[in-house]
């Protein structure tokens, strides 16, 4: 009988990939508005510290979104109060974006500054920097890097598959002319 669980690859870009896939469907879950689909990707007892403007009110964020040097914040929270954070119900359209990495085909142009996506991994740990840029309402909001910590899952029926521990990153606003 054959198992369904995943088996640590050998190949290195095998492992890329899937931890690319694992960003890729948490982050699609921002844009279809799908917390559940976002918290499948998560370990549930993880962490995240997130570099934000100082603003507890989306007038305040917003008021101070066209300065480069707002005050900061660090949010030290866990990955479900991450999704949580999201307002899925809001009626304006959200997408976050990461840069290509080196072997995938297509070209960023200067859309991230030239720089690209990284992957390490190292047995049952890895980790992602990914350039990132946040469009709300088609509009490019935000843009900073992700880092990502990723660990095998120990059991249940996806035991061997890769799941994201912390997430970190940073938050620039985009100057408006």
């Amino acid at each position: 009988m054959a198992s369904s669980t995943p088996v640590p690859s050998n190949d290195p870009l095998t492992e890329h990939k899937a931890i690319l896939a694992l960003i890729h469907k948490f982050l699609s879950g921002i844009k279809l508005r799908n917390p559940t689909l976002m918290h499948s990707c998560i370990l549930p007892s993880g962490h995240a510290l997130l570099i934000r403007p100082i603003a507890d009110k989306i007038s305040s964020l917003v008021e101070h979104s066209h300065q480069s040097t707002s005050p900061r914040q660090h949010l030290q929270i866990t990955l479900p109060e991450v999704i949580d954070r999201i307002p899925f119900d809001s009626p304006v359209s959200m997408e976050e974006n990461i840069a290509l990495t080196v072997w995938e085909d297509g070209d960023d142009g200067d859309k991230y500054g030239g720089r690209k996506s990284e992957i390490r991994v190292d047995g049952d740990i890895a980790f992602a920097w990914t350039p990132y840029e946040v469009r709300l309402g088609g509009v490019l909001h935000h843009v900073g890097t992700n880092v990502f910590s990723f660990v095998r899952r120990l059991d249940g029926p996806e035991k061997g598959s890769w799941v994201i521990a912390y997430v970190g990153d940073t938050f620039k606003e985009v100057q408006m002319s």
